[in-house]
Parts: structure tokens; C-alpha cells; sequence
């Protein structure tokens, strides 16, 4: 267990299961050199500045309000169970095994008689979450038994065939163990928390801003993708009117020639039907290419 934060050291929360590999892949994004110990339960980074800790996401959450991290990795979902007291410094908006929100969901068995949260009145519903199951249900006006639960909670409640509130992405975990969402009640992404009294102390609360600054454009990089391309001038308003941008593309015309080099930065999901339309109407020499960092 680390020991009370010190001065210019910022203590930093990793969650061991979860999310750890997508906070390791956004921190080698940032450009730290990370190195993770054999036994998978130590991690550093080239930054002397900062110590890093691996544990349990309820134990992180913890350690951040009574001052032992100063800073952590956590779902939001999670601190609302936990009714955690820390500043959020940012939200990165991924989830558990893909990049997208995560949700947290009322499941049944396949095979059950349930159709909605009201014919739940008077069941027992098993939860990673029970506190914040009991405070949902309540605002429904739904009597349930609330029955706490650890990981994995879908195969518990296959196997006794039980209602389950549980995170998900896909819903893929739930289906392969015979479950199926009937309810929603929220969406949730991990978001930087930073102890009460070390927010309070200009020299960590930088660190964990600059931190959080070049996580989350680690984070919004991954989505986005640059584009050049060059297009003659009889045709750059008409490419104008379709291509995508941060704001505006940059648009440089060549020395001595009716020709422009057009840059832009778009999300890589419109690539896949714009490049089609970009060589039909003249474009040429378009290169796609990926980014390291946005800094909205």
C-alpha cells in the first residue's frame, strides 16, 4: 500500500483488471516508456515525478480520499457507489475492452419470465454495484432484494438464475452466459479523481492537469485520423463542400501551379466512404495517416 502522498511526487491509481491495458496503451501513446514487472503487479514510467500503483478499483477510490493516491483512474459508476469526496480532473469516455462508454445494465435469463424492471417487484437481484442497484430501484418504486456479488457476476447469475446488475459494452458476456438486458441505468466512463487536499497543492494539481491534458489526447487521437491530398483549383470548392474538419481544412496552393494541398483531421469512421468520393471527383495523391495526439 503506498504510504502518504509526498511533495512534487504525484501519486498515481492504475485499476489491475478492467481497464489496465487501456490505461497503459493511452500512457505509451503519451510517449512514457512504461514497464509492467513479471509478476504483472508493479508498474513505472520514465517520469520521475510520477509513482504509479496497481489495485482493485474500489481500493483506488479509497486511497484517493483519504489522501494515499493523489490521483486515480475510475469508473464513474464506481465512485458513485462508493460515494467517493474527490475533484474529477477529467473524463476520458472509454469503457472495458473496447474505446466507447460502458454501460451499466439490468440483465435476466433468457428463459425468464421478466420482460421489464417492474416485474422484478419482490426478486433478489444480484450486483457488483448494490448500492447504487438499491438507490435505482427505489427512485422506480421497485421493492427487490439486492444480493452483493463480485467478478465474474454473469456466470452467478446463469447459474442460479438470478436478475444481475452489471457493466457492459457489447452485451456479449451476457449473451454467451444466457442473459438478457431488460434495463439501463446509466452510462459510465473512468474518469481522473484527485484528492480533496491534494488539488489544494499547485505543484500536484498541475502534474495531474497536464496529465489529463495529454491522456485525453492520446484518448481523442484514436478516433481521428489526418488526411492530405492534393486537388486541382477548378474543383477545390466543390471538395470543400464535402470534406470534413476540426474546423477548416488547411488549404496551401503549389508555387507556379493551379494545384493545393489540402490537410485535414477528421473521425476515422467517415474515411472508409469519403476517399471513394475524394478520387471520383479528382482528387489524387490522398494519403491517409494516423495521429498521435489531439489537444482539443
Amino acid at each position: 500500500m503506498p504510504t502518504k502522498n509526498i511533495k512534487n511526487k504525484l501519486h498515481l491509481g492504475i485499476p489491475a483488471r478492467a481497464l489496465r491495458f487501456q490505461v497503459l496503451e493511452l500512457l505509451e501513446k503519451v510517449g512514457f516508456a512504461v514497464n509492467v514487472s513479471s509478476s504483472g503487479h508493479k508498474i513505472t514510467v520514465d517520469d520521475p515525478e510520477i509513482e504509479c500503483f496497481f489495485s482493485k478499483t474500489q481500493e483506488l477510490a479509497e486511497w484517493v480520499q483519504n489522501g494515499m493516491l493523489d490521483v486515480a483512474i475510475i469508473q464513474k459508476a464506481r465512485l458513485l457507489e462508493q460515494n467517493i469526496k474527490a475533484k474529477e480532473i477529467s473524463d476520458f469516455k472509454f469503457g472495458n475492452g473496447i474505446w466507447d462508454y460502458t454501460k451499466v445494465v439490468v440483465a435476466v435469463p433468457q428463459d425468464s419470465k421478466f420482460k421489464s424492471i417492474k416485474d422484478l417487484q419482490n426478486e433478489e437481484v444480484f450486483s457488483r454495484l448494490p448500492n447504487l442497484t438499491k438507490k435505482f430501484f427505489k427512485q422506480q418504486g421497485i421493492a427487490v432484494n439486492v444480493v452483493r456479488t463480485t467478478y465474474p457476476g454473469e456466470a452467478k447469475a446463469e447459474m442460479f438464475k438470478k436478475p444481475l446488475v452489471d457493466f457492459t459494452n457489447t452485451g456479449r458476456t451476457l449473451r454467451e452466459h444466457n442473459l438478457r438486458i431488460i434495463g439501463e441505468i446509466m452510462q459510465t466512463s473512468p474518469r481522473l479523481i484527485m484528492n480533496n487536499e491534494a488539488f489544494e497543492n499547485s505543484w500536484k494539481r498541475q502534474k495531474a492537469e497536464n496529465l489529463a491534458l495529454l491522456l485525453k489526447a492520446a484518448r481523442s487521437a484514436m478516433d481521428m485520423v489526418g488526411l492530405m491530398l492534393h486537388v486541382k483549383g477548378d474543383i477545390i470548392a466543390e471538395l470543400l463542400r464535402i470534406l470534413p474538419a476540426m474546423k477548416k481544412p488547411t488549404v496551401t496552393q503549389l508555387r507556379g501551379e493551379n494545384i493545393f494541398d489540402v490537410l485535414t483531421v477528421l473521425d476515422k469512421k467517415q474515411v472508409r466512404d469519403l476517399s471513394p468520393r475524394l478520387k471520383k471527383i479528382g482528387c489524387t495523391d490522398i494519403v491517409e495517416f494516423p495521429l498521435e495526439k489531439v489537444v482539443f
